[in-house]
């Protein structure tokens, strides 16, 4: 698979957030670990998203960046501390004698992290597609097509310098037995049934991605009176009145989810369920690299980049995306969302059905010979 590639063998992936972009760049580890088998490989990323790489199998080392605990320590005053705390990280990273890095993210920060590191080879992506003159910091720039490109597929032209085939890479999770135990017996204290999980939620910074909670509440209704369904509306950080609503608004068509203590806990909740619908956001990313049938539901970003990957059909995840005149587009403010509400619950319900119904069997040739699963 390594055809002329280079020689290193301590490397590191720089991905630092968000949950969806860190589970894109895990096909980056896969193909990796499958062309050096031998090699040590790192991840460095933020502390939100670092569960979720926890106990990775195909992994070697995790460096967390304490980005918060350094802007926290900046925001009260404590400068001394920050700057302490700063170097404290940097030697343990330098310590690791990194000698490449791939930077999946390539804004400044994440380009002078890998700079830092003190890799003497560093791959990164041309414009357009870095933030900050950020490419300015690469050793190896590399160009890809503008246009209808899945980002997971993206992240893999950076494995073009080392002459390392990318095909068959999938997102894999690790996701611990424990973890999976425990959704096992919560599943089946659950009426019988198909169980749909929803994911009302979004990121702060996407609000104007975020579909209406009466729209969730109108589909457990919907998928409850059609199949027989039930619903489980999951929830993260600072969600639950988002997520209680939608269950007070449903009739006792949904239920709410048990509350998980890491992104680990959610993948192993979204394994025991038959599908997974949500926005834009981080958890529908993680539930379609686990193989688990997902629907995302798309406004200001154009789905033909930033769909979930299904690793059960090598291809894009159902998505519902209406398309209205102004989309897509790169606002997260918005005075006046269109998109959203332009999706109806009937739309829904027949991109649930097709998810569901697998009908297809073909599988991409980048997925060909994959597995979801760790």
């Amino acid at each position: 698979m390594d055809r002329g590639g280079t020689s290193a063998r301590r490397i590191l992936i720089v991905r630092l957030g968000a949950l969806g972009d860190v589970v894109h760049a895990l096909a980056l580890l896969d193909a990796l670990r499958r062309a050096r088998p031998d090699a040590k490989l790192g991840w460095l990323v933020e502390e939100r998203n670092a569960s979720v790489l926890a106990g990775h199998p195909q992994l070697d080392r995790l460096l967390v960046f304490p980005r918060r605990e350094l802007s926290g320590l900046v925001w009260s005053g404590r400068l001394v501390a920050a700057l302490r705390l700063a170097l404290r990280f940097l030697r343990e990273l330098r310590a690791e004698r990194f000698e490449l890095t791939l930077d999946a993210q390539c804004n400044l920060r994440s380009s002078l992290l890998a700079r830092l590191s003190g890799a003497r080879r560093r791959i990164g992506f041309a414009p357009p597609y870095t933030k900050e003159k950020a490419h300015w910091l690469a050793t190896d720039r590399v160009v890809v097509p503008q246009g209808g490109q899945l980002k997971l597929e993206r992240n893999l032209a950076l494995l073009g310098p080392l002459g390392i085939d990318g095909r068959g890479a999938i997102p894999r999770l690790a996701v611990p037995e424990e973890a999976r135990a425990a959704a096992r017996a919560f599943r089946a204290g659950l009426r019988a049934g198909e169980v749909v999980a929803l994911h009302p939620g979004v990121s702060g910074f996407g609000a104007i991605k975020q579909w209406a909670p009466e729209r969730f509440a109108g589909l457990a209704r919907r998928l409850f009176a059609e199949r027989g369904a039930r619903c489980l509306v999951t929830w993260g950080p600072g969600e639950r009145e988002l997520a209680d609503g939608v269950v007070a608004a449903s009739a006792g068509t949904a239920s709410l989810a048990p509350e998980t203590r890491s992104l680990q806990d959610l993948a192993a909740l979204y394994e025991v369920c038959d599908a997974v619908v949500g926005g834009d956001t981080g958890p529908i990313h993680l539930a379609a690299a686990l193989g688990v049938p997902v629907v995302g539901l798309y406004g200001p970003k154009d789905p033909a980049i930033y769909a979930p990957y299904d690793t059960r059909r090598g291809r894009a995840s159902e998505t519902v995306w209406k398309q209205v005149h102004c989309s897509p587009c790169r606002l997260r403010r918005c005075d006046d969302v269109i998109c959203m509400p332009a999706i109806e619950v009937e739309d829904v319900t027949r991109a649930l059905a097709r998810a569901l119904a697998d009908e297809s069997g073909e599988v991409s040739a980048l997925a060909a010979g994959g597995q979801a699963r760790a």
